[in-house]
């Protein structure tokens, strides 16, 4: 409002916070790669129980940071779109599942209803893509997968019963 910008970057500048704002940059950036690779060494701790941990974390932020240097970050949305239209709906089943059916999947490998369910979810984000809704791909997905997962195992039940 005193500077009459609405660019983050101006603001901060014409307050006098150009180092506060550099620190707060670079600490935020370390703190997140170091959270990711942190992230990836228990994760492929978990996958392949031999593996370090530690070395495991170094290996994906030296992997990261070469990947970094190499490959062209200008069009990194299409990435962060993919892995969207993966979790979206993998977590609109999972929460269904857990908090508003509470079904044990446990004693199971696969619940094949849940994958096809999964891929109707993914296959709608990606279409969504390509229309403006007011709450997005991800939430509108999310949305649409509860209700599907909800009205599917409210049939799946029917049709046991019978």
């Amino acid at each position: 409002i005193l500077t009459h910008d609405i660019n983050i970057a101006t603001i901060i500048l014409r307050a006098g916070l150009g180092i506060a704002g550099l620190f707060i940059i670079i600490f935020s950036t370390i703190t997140t790669t170091f959270m990711d690779a942190y992230s990836a060494g228990v994760s492929s701790k978990t996958i392949f129980n031999k593996w370090s941990g530690t070395m495991a974390a170094i290996g994906a932020t030296i992997l990261g940071t070469i990947s970094a240097l190499i490959f062209p970050m200008d069009n990194f949305s299409n990435f962060l779109y993919l892995i969207g239209s993966v979790f979206a709906p993998m977590i609109a089943i999972q929460i269904t599942d857990y908090f508003i059916l509470k079904v044990d999947y446990r004693q199971q490998n696969c619940q094949w209803t849940n994958l096809i369910l999964w891929l109707i979810g993914f296959i709608i984000y990606r279409i969504l893509l390509n229309y403006s809704f007011p709450l997005g791909s991800t939430v509108t997905t999310i949305i649409v997968i509860i209700a599907m997962t909800w009205g599917t195992c409210r049939v799946m039940k029917l049709v046991k019963a019978k």
